[in-house]
């Protein structure tokens, strides 16, 4: 074949390679439903607890999943961070991250808040929600126990320890020794959001500032204090990054009275989402699982398997092995998160470690 027709066929064997990958949907047969606590007998009834959905977001962000969420009673408050005309924005705009428009919304719905509000970012699957979770918002909140978080009075949505817990800040440290580039400011930013008060020296809880509270814990500290932290978020001189980690650790703080709020993480899936494995450490495995599907993923893209096609087809047979078992070992976790008797003895455990 003449050279120039060798580059042709690769150009149309590359194109063709594309489409096929990206616009060419695969028929599969369709997933069965998965089990959930909320489909037995005990649980027949529907929640009578008030909840608002609060959305941090862009005016570029597509939140229609939100709709999707099976929550009874519930209203969605979309906050839009760089639309001053927007219904619901912050003071400023792009301030402060999601800590802005959270402290935005507590003082603005002081006085006529849910029994429950969920804080949480616009992404329907977003990074900082772990495997177990499905990565997925949608399967997050589907799964929540809303009466529990309302027992518990605040709750992160994410469970996993990872870079955050048991003890992640040590508030003594200087940026010479710190690795943590919000850890030299926990000490500023507790005293300006607190003080005058005694700041404690470890700090630890999943990250990233997705969390559901209830209208007591919020009102537990006068409208003042929402103002006071919306106003410091929108004047410190901390980068917007920086001042939006702060608060990640600093919730828990706020609503619990809690420097470390790192319940198990085995028992809060159980107790929380219904998710109970058989042993503590399953709940770690299934992570790592996760994760090294994502990671072979990278595998999967067109131009790296046009580059190194043998490499894909390893990937994809993995990742179809690891499809299998996690699918496996989730159904199995919903069938036992379907008994009262061990999600409650987890609950306890919630509560009782935190």
């Amino acid at each position: 074949m003449p050279q120039r027709g060798i580059v042709l066929f690769y150009i149309f064997f590359t194109a063709s390679f594309f489409y096929l990958a990206t616009h060419v949907q695969w028929r599969t047969a369709p997933a069965q439903p998965l089990p959930s606590w909320r489909h037995s007998l005990a649980h027949g009834l529907a929640s009578n607890l008030t909840v608002n959905l609060v959305l941090a977001t862009l005016k570029k962000d597509d939140i229609s999943w939100a709709s999707k969420v099976d929550i009874p009673n519930l209203n969605i408050i979309r906050y839009v961070s760089d639309d001053p005309t927007a219904q619901y924005h912050p003071p400023v705009p792009r301030k402060g991250r999601e800590a802005l428009i959270y402290h935005t919304y507590f003082y603005d719905f002081y006085d006529d808040l849910p029994d429950l509000s969920i804080m949480i970012h616009a992404e329907e699957n977003p990074w900082h929600i772990e495997g177990v979770l499905q990565q997925s918002m949608l399967f997050t909140l589907s799964q929540l126990d809303l009466e529990r978080a309302h027992q518990r009075g605040y709750a992160n949505l994410r469970a996993n320890w990872e870079n955050a817990c048991p003890a992640w800040l040590d508030t003594t440290k200087s940026e010479d020794e710190s690795d943590k580039q919000e850890e030299p400011f926990m000490r500023e930013a507790f005293q300006a959001n607190f003080g005058p008060l005694e700041v404690p020296r470890l700090l630890g809880g999943p990250c990233c500032s997705q969390f559901v509270v209830t209208r007591d814990a919020v009102r537990q500290h006068p409208r003042s204090q929402y103002k006071r932290s919306l106003d410091w978020l929108v004047e410190t001189k901390l980068s917007d990054y920086i001042a939006g980690r702060t608060w990640e650790h600093m919730f828990p703080w706020l609503f619990r009275g809690a420097a470390v709020d790192c319940p198990d993480e085995a028992a809060t899936y159980c107790a929380m989402y219904g998710i109970c494995f058989e042993h503590t450490a399953e709940s770690t495995r299934y992570n790592k699982l996760w994760q090294e599907k994502r990671d072979l993923m990278e595998a999967t893209e067109v131009l790296r398997e046009i580059l190194n096609p043998q490499e894909g087809v390893k990937a994809r047979d993995r990742m179809a092995e690891i499809d299998a078992l996690l699918r496996e070992q989730l159904i199995a976790a919903l069938k036992r998160g379907r008994d009262d008797v061990r999600r409650a003895a987890a609950f306890d455990s919630v509560i009782s470690k935190s």
